[in-house]
């Protein structure tokens, strides 16, 4: 038996697993792992005797802190409260807290309800029976620690859910993961607690590969060992060439954001299979679909509790390129002795991880392209490839450790001098902006421990106690700055980089400047040369391109997924690759006339005319049947309208770009000159033929739209700055009880709950397990099965997304009040308590049934959008997009408030780029002007110049001009209830954008723009056909 994985078993199962429906008589249990044969020889680290330990005491006490670090902060001063103020589940429900904002919500577990109002003083007995009975007996029984814990982290809370399902025929109750840790500041949740404790507990308890070297009794403490302190370590990685802003096609955008995400799974699953998966502070690993991949590759028997990740998950990118962990030292902070650091190890582990892993591809990639007979590039030259593969990724590692390693990790404020040194050196080592702890808590923290001391004895002789017997402090209270140090360690490491790429010897690449091109010749190879390799290479490459070595990689991933993903033969395998689930692992990204979907999404009618035009299109020209049949990587196609031809169909310049030019004569090569004029021959009949369905600047293809959007202030929220007082997460259960409280504990109480609460690990943890909500749920589901787009990258609080001309700004709203947790506009989601939860009938593929977190009404992102002409460039799109985003970010208004914006870019194909941004309330202000149905694009290009021309001088004349502007368009005149409805919402639009834009030039030209914005969107958005249907 390993002693890591059993301390970190227990710190999972140190509470019961349903601990928030227990009452008094059962809370202070703990959960099942007693009945767990991985668990024989612990006893628990809380235990009044360790008599029955073959354990060092010191040491299994230590580990027992993990429970106090993980809720010091989280719970504060509250978690000291006498055990008659707690708060239980009864026939009102339970009121929970959000997370961030403090919103609050009832919770009501529908048909287990009533059965557990019924169940009166069995109910301990009843609820600790399921905990251990819904354990399955090869798991009960299962002497391997590591996959025990595995199970209980990832399945268990899975099972719990369907707890009464199996004997009473109650269903799945989906909210039990929303239950609390502590009832009485009921904001996160228990697993989150658990996860975290489980974290602590394996830090706390030290990391060795024998479980010999764990200090057995009587060993002496910095003699015989040393006691493991946990770190805060956080890891990233960036590209020396960037993968993704660079890319040139959808294919290389898409890839390079999957590139990414997968390499950082990697690190983590590595990192998770040696430390466990709650190591990781961020990103959450619980149902991250690679992850869950992999764990039932390592654990086939776990599919009976998880469900095999659709191909649509495993290919959206989603894994950050920072991870956080909590780790142990095993003492090597404690002595200067030599000591095998897990810290160091992890960090090593990870960064050979990332190497391998890259490599590997690498690997596999010119493996597939020399498989055919003609061998691309052969004898190809080492130093064009693997050097420059090599060199691809910085690296970069910090940690710090939790509290200051020369103080102990508590302190009783009982000796006060002593107690105000040992405080003191925390806030000297964390540097939080103000020094902990305040008064306020000290005072009442002192007064607890005094109450606790009666308590305790009037109930000595119970045997069923729910004390709080623990008067210290202890390090976990400086958890948010030491958080924010470590990031600022990072940073700082960052910036004192020193690398150096290798010398590129010859040609670089055509297509970033950067690294050499790859080439099968010597190292001083001419221009000339390599331009002649790669035009005899032609199909993945167009003949014309240059890459290096980490832009092939990104050009041909996509023909090896399915191996990366499924490198063994297995059923999952099978599954995924199953020709009835139409899935195609290679094709399951857009094209950048993808967007196509939109105008069929929102024009039903417009499908069977699409269908014929494209059969056509594909008669005519026999050479796109190749274009025709890929996937449109939409996901709305896929599940509505599988057999619909590649819109790539419509769009000349694109579809070309597939034409290979032949010789009328069997066996006769063209030389250049006659390859381009079989190209610009063919390329003006195909234009003339898409000519007659679609007229110049009306093709549903011209346009493609790209959004980025960044949560505002994340950093902040990680530090606890903008969490309310501590008051605003108490449950209102608990306020009466306040009053109850003996002698001096009520003011003192009060008192404290006023200051701001402080972020603390289980905060962290449940935040980070939270996000996971919006980006791996709530985003996907509005961007590919609301509307028809394809998100691209999803992770926490960041999105980017490939959306199209019709849908984009009610997408983009859409999020925004997801991520806020405001109404949704389509009132598919019940908004309660700053959750989002399924409001409709059937509940859709990969959405959770519970509510589903989002960042609560105080939270704001940000977005860049940009609209660009088929001719412009993906890479230019790409640079424009992100500096939309940047310019959101930095918008002002006249009172200060930064961020919460919006930048719309309109990259036309003659160079011109225009600006709109504004806020993001503005926006739907706007939004709403353009919904008008029947208005003409006209209108708003006459307003636009007519304001150009004559601006309202002051706020005052908006009313006023606009009116006067209505009153005299022909295009109102016979409907006077479109143009009340119109000169209304133009008012709110143009006064919402002065009153929130600085004034002057720059309110002039955005009112300008936003009008522009608006005319160009009527007009490109109506798609009139030609051809048979003129």
């Amino acid at each position: 038996m390993s002693p890591f994985w059993q301390s970190k078993i227990w710190g999972l199962l140190h509470d019961p697993a349903l601990k928030a429906l227990h009452d008094n008589s059962g809370r202070g249990r703990e959960g099942a792992w007693q009945s767990l044969a991985c668990m024989e020889g612990w006893v628990s680290a809380k235990a009044k005797s360790f008599t029955q330990s073959s354990y060092s005491t010191q040491w299994l006490k230590h580990i027992g802190m993990c429970d106090l670090i993980a809720s010091a902060s989280d719970r504060a001063a509250i978690g000291r409260l006498p055990g008659k103020t707690a708060i239980d589940y009864n026939s009102e429900g339970l009121q929970i807290r959000h997370l961030l904002s403090g919103a609050p919500q009832t919770l009501k577990l529908g048909k287990w309800h009533d059965y557990l109002m019924n169940l009166g003083k069995n109910r301990a007995d009843w609820l600790t029976e399921v905990e251990t009975s819904l354990i399955p007996d090869s798991i009960r029984t299962c002497t391997d620690s590591r996959k025990v814990f595995w199970w209980l982290w990832r399945c268990y809370p899975e099972v719990l859910s369907k707890a009464l399902d199996r004997d009473l025929n109650i269903p799945n109750e989906p909210c039990l993961p929303l239950l609390p840790a502590e009832t009485r500041i009921p904001d996160a949740s228990l697993w989150s607690h658990t996860s975290m404790t489980a974290a602590l507990a394996g830090s706390l308890a030290g990391y060795y590969a024998d479980p010999n070297d764990y200090p057995k009794k009587r060993a002496r403490k910095n003699k015989d060992y040393y006691e493991s302190r946990p770190h805060v370590a956080s890891f990233t990685f960036t590209p020396v060439q960037e993968l993704i802003k660079a890319s040139r096609k959808m294919r290389d955008f898409w890839t390079g954001s999957w590139l990414l995400h997968y390499l950082s799974a990697k690190v983590c699953w590595e990192i998770a299979w040696k430390y466990g998966p709650d190591t990781f502070l961020y990103p959450c690993l619980y149902e991250q679909p690679l992850i869950d991949l992999w764990l039932l590759e390592a654990y086939p028997d776990f599919s009976e509790w998880i469900k095999l990740p659709s191909n649509s998950q495993l290919l959206t990118a989603g894994f950050p390129n920072v991870v956080v962990m909590i780790l142990p030292d095993n003492g090597a902070s404690q002595t200067t002795e030599k000591v095998k650091n897990p810290v160091k190890a992890a960090m090593q582990q990870a960064k050979q991880t990332l190497e391998t892993e890259w490599m590997a591809l690498g690997t596999q990639v010119l493996k597939d392209l020399q498989k055919e007979k003609e061998v691309w590039m052969p004898k190809l030259n080492s130093h064009t490839w693997d050097d420059w593969l090599k060199a691809q990724w910085q690296i970069y590692w910090t940690a710090l450790p939790i509290g200051d390693i020369k103080t102990t990790l508590d302190h009783s404020p009982r000796k006060e001098e002593q107690y105000q040194n040992w405080q003191e050196q925390q806030n000297k080592f964390s540097r939080p902006k103000k020094d902990l702890l305040v008064q306020s808590e000290s005072k009442f923290l002192k007064a607890t421990y005094e109450s606790a001391l009666k308590e305790d004895w009037l109930d000595r002789h119970s045997t069923a106690k729910y004390k709080r017997r623990q008067p210290n402090l202890n390090v976990g209270s400086w958890w948010a700055s030491i958080f924010d140090q470590t990031r600022f360690s990072l940073n700082a490491i960052k910036n004192a980089r020193t690398w150096e790429i290798p010398t590129a010897f010859g040609p670089r690449s055509t297509v970033s400047g950067v690294g050499p091109v790859v080439h099968s010749g010597d190292d001083w190879i001419t221009e000339g040369k390599t331009a002649k390799l790669w035009e005899n290479q032609a199909g993945l490459f167009d003949g014309i391109e240059e890459l290096n070595a980490v832009e092939v990689v990104k050009r041909g991933l996509y023909r090896i997924l399915t191996n990366v993903l499924f490198p063994k033969s297995s059923a999952n395998r099978d599954k995924a690759l199953s020709p009835t689930q139409r899935i195609r692992l290679d094709l399951f990204y857009p094209d950048l006339s993808s967007g196509v979907a939109g105008w069929l999404r929102t024009n039903g009618e417009a499908i069977e005319d699409y269908g014929r035009i494209c059969d056509r299109i594909q008669q005519h020209f026999s050479w796109t049947n190749n274009a025709a049949n890929q996937s449109w990587g939409i996901p709305w196609i896929a599940a509505n309208h599988p057999n619909l031809l590649n819109p790539r169909l419509l769009n000349a310049g694109w579809l070309m770009e597939d034409f290979c030019p032949q010789s009328n004569h069997q066996g006769q090569l063209l030389t250049k000159k006659d390859k381009q004029g079989k190209i610009t021959e063919e390329s003006k009949r195909l234009r003339d033929f898409i000519g007659q369905h679609f007229s110049a600047g009306n093709n549903p293809t011209d346009w493609y739209v790209l959004a980025a959007g960044d949560g505002d202030g994340m950093s902040s929220w990680l530090k606890g700055e903008p969490p309310e007082p501590y008051s605003q997460y108490l449950p209102d259960a608990l306020k009466p009880k306040i009053e109850k409280l003996p002698d001096k504990l009520p003011k003192l109480l009060q008192d404290f709950i006023k200051e701001k609460k402080r972020m603390g690990p289980s905060t962290h943890s449940a935040l980070s397990r939270a996000l996971l909500d919006f980006s791996n749920q709530l985003v996907p589901y509005l961007t590919e099965q609301r509307y028809a787009g394809r998100l691209i990258y999803g992770g926490g609080d960041d999105v980017l997304a490939y959306t199209n001309l019709w849908e984009w700004d009610k997408w983009l709203w859409d999020i925004r009040q997801c991520f806020k947790g405001a109404d949704d506009p389509k009132n598919e989601f019940i908004s309660e308590g700053d959750y989002w939860r399924w409001n409709g009938d059937k509940l859709p593929d990969n959405l959770s049934e519970r509510p589903l977190f989002t960042m609560g009404h105080k939270a704001t992102i940000s977005f860049g959008i940009v609209l660009a002409h088929h001719s412009v460039p993906m890479a230019i799109a790409l640079e424009n997009l992100w500096e939309a985003e940047d310019k959101a970010k930095k918008h002002k208004s006249p009172d200060g408030k930064q961020k919460d914006a919006v930048q719309v870019r309109i990259l036309y194909g003659n160079g011109n780029i225009l600006q709109a941004t504004c806020k993001f309330d503005v926006f739907h202000q706007w939004q709403e002007l353009i919904a008008i149905p029947d208005l003409d694009s006209a209108i708003f290009e006459q307003a636009a110049t007519i304001w150009n021309q004559h601006p309202a001088p002051i706020y005052e004349a908006i009313e006023p001009w606009t009116n006067a502007f209505c009153s005299r368009r022909e295009a109102l005149k016979g409907d006077e209830l479109m143009r009340e409805e119109f000169q209304r919402l133009l008012i709110q639009f143009l006064q919402g954008l002065w009153q929130t834009t600085e004034s002057g030039t720059e309110c002039d030209r955005q009112i300008n723009n936003w009008l522009k914005l608006a005319a160009f969107l009527i007009r490109n958005r109506d798609i009139k056909l030609g051809g048979e249907r003129q």
